[in-house]
């Protein structure tokens, strides 16, 4: 992905090199709100006293939690791009369900079995 010097760029730059959905139709549809969004995204995207990929694993979590289905694949995918294993994303997973029951399993498991089956391409 070629990373522009815009926000929406550097953002995507950020994240390894992906682009999620959502952040392409918030580009489109209203592109003054990227440098707020960019600007709150700083601390997922650099380590601190939480290392980022810890973080983005914290995030797919909470995600799955809130029950954000079209959310749960770009979280898990940023993760791996940070160094997240497949066994660290499936705790992730594990410790959603703990804290918000079964349905999270039904939430995770579309965007988890895309990104793991992009994995072993």
């Amino acid at each position: 992905m070629n990373c522009g010097n815009d926000k929406f760029g550097k953002m995507c730059c950020d994240m390894g090199g992906f682009a999620p959905d959502t952040l392409k139709a918030i580009k489109e549809l209203d592109p003054d709100f990227i440098e707020t969004l960019h600007t709150m995204d700083r601390i997922m995207v650099h380590d601190g006293a939480l290392d980022k990929k810890t973080k983005r694993l914290m995030g797919l979590s909470c995600v799955i939690v809130r029950m954000c289905e079209d959310c749960v694949y770009p979280q898990a995918k940023v993760a791996k791009n940070f160094g997240a294993t497949k066994a660290e994303i499936l705790e992730a997973v594990n410790v959603a369900v703990l804290i918000g029951g079964m349905p999270c399993w039904s939430v995770a498991k579309k965007g988890i079995a895309k990104l793991f089956e992009e994995w072993e391409e």
